[in-house]
């Protein structure tokens, strides 16, 4: 098979990445019911729902299989069945799956600002991190998607020559890439710019305290 170095190529480095991504929270999944003594200690209703979490990783991890296959034997060639594939991979898997939680789970945190989420999640392990993680898998797969239409849905010449960036653009993109990412990280964490108070992070996954107890009715004879 014959790789051009284009967007159609890049487009499906990406969509490889987040599929291989999604292998673990499959897994995950999948092993769930693998313990079988484990399970059947449990109540009628967790053995239920084991065995299906254990029928949804396979199934996720048989999806993972086919747009592996998909990416590397119709997508490269610009197959548009191929793109069509990966269309509904991207938005009637993906999404609805892994990506839908996470947009309900920001809702219910709309009290937090862009930036102290940001910070929580580049502060350490935790919820906060795994958002962000699923979504930036999750943005690969779109732009996978949307960089090659193009080439994909517009006529091309038989023998349209590969215009690759030049070298000076090239030296940019791997310079200024990661001093980006390395100034961002040094703004959120030593708060030059914007600073967020400790006692703050995390507290949206912490519990709410409980209501207080109700009034003790009064055993007097007259009732005061």
């Amino acid at each position: 098979m014959r790789v051009r170095p284009d967007s159609v190529f890049v487009s499906s480095i990406l969509h490889t990445i987040a599929l291989l991504f999604f292998v673990r929270p499959a897994l995950w999944y999948y092993r769930v019911a693998s313990d079988r003594a484990a399970v059947a200690r449990l109540d009628p209703g967790f053995q239920g729902k084991a065995f299906a979490d254990h029928r949804f990783g396979v199934a996720c991890l048989v999806i993972i299989l086919i747009g592996l296959i998909v990416v590397w034997t119709g997508y490269t060639k610009r197959s548009r069945p191929a793109w069509f594939v990966m269309f509904v991979i991207v938005w009637f898997w993906a999404f609805p799956v892994f990506m839908l939680p996470v947009v309900v789970g920001l809702m219910r945190a709309k009290e937090f600002t862009f930036f102290e989420l940001l910070y929580d999640a580049i502060s350490g392990p935790g919820w906060t991190q795994s958002v962000a993680r699923t979504i930036l898998i999750f943005l690969l797969m779109v732009a996978g998607l949307a960089l090659p239409m193009g080439r994909f849905f517009i006529a091309r010449k038989a023998n349209e020559a590969v215009h690759l960036p030049s070298r000076r653009l090239a030296v940019s993109l791997l310079i200024g890439i990661p001093v980006a990412a390395l100034a961002l990280y040094c703004w959120l964490r030593v708060g030059v710019v914007y600073e967020l108070p400790i006692a703050r992070l995390n507290t949206f996954l912490l519990q709410p305290p409980p209501p207080p107890p109700p009034p003790t009715p009064c055993k007097c004879p007259n009732g005061n």
